[in-house]
């Protein structure tokens, strides 16, 4: 079953002092390693809620999706969510609520650099061997995302709100969960010392 890809990206991150998404992360925009991860699962479209930096993200879309296979069907699109500042939850909640169709969702974040195509492609089996389950990445003794959600269950998605994400769903629905071990979610970009850091694990 084809499934739709939402990818968060709508912080001012304020941590990092500028778009961290458009820091080059090996030769690339730091979003458009998520974007290519993605691209691998051949979805029926790439969704990412914007927010803070949209113009600067819509601009930079040619950067953004490099694949060969970007014309062939599965398209990029630029959600503005103006209600940023509200959190990561209601970001969340916006972004399925613009999915009204049967597909389940893939939520991404855009700043986890060390999730590959082959991660999401292991998330993506063991969602299909079970696809009235969520099936999540697990990493340092915790639940996350990536996550896969199946379509009936966008309606508890539209309740996050806040700093209530979608681990906080996936805890409260934990009998729901397929856990996929993942270790490289457990690496996000916040601070300008943490990509320099990491930056030094892809050399």
């Amino acid at each position: 079953m084809k499934l739709d890809c939402l990818i968060l990206a709508a912080g001012n991150a304020s941590r990092f002092g500028s778009c961290k998404l458009l820091a080059e992360w090996n030769g690339k925009p730091l979003l458009a390693h998520s974007i290519a991860a993605a691209r691998k699962l051949d979805p029926a479209g790439i969704y990412i809620v914007a927010g803070a930096f949209y113009s600067q993200l819509q601009q930079a879309l040619p950067a953004l999706d490099t694949s060969p296979k970007k014309n062939a069907g599965c398209e990029i699109h630029f959600l503005e969510f103006r209600a940023w500042n509200l959190g990561l939850g209601h970001s969340l909640a916006f972004g399925v609520k613009q999915l009204q169709n049967a597909n389940p969702v893939l939520v991404l974040l855009g700043d986890q650099p060390f999730v590959s195509a082959q991660d999401l492609q292991r998330l993506y089996r063991a969602w299909c061997e079970n696809p009235k389950k969520i099936a999540c990445a697990s990493f340092a003794n915790t639940l996350g995302v990536p996550a896969i959600f199946p379509a009936f269950f966008k309606a508890r998605l539209y309740e996050c709100r806040g700093d209530r994400g979608a681990k906080y769903l996936l805890q409260r629905y934990a009998d729901h969960v397929i856990p996929v071990a993942m270790p490289s979610a457990e690496f996000d970009i916040d601070t300008p010392a943490d990509f320099t850091e990491y930056c030094k694990k892809i050399i």
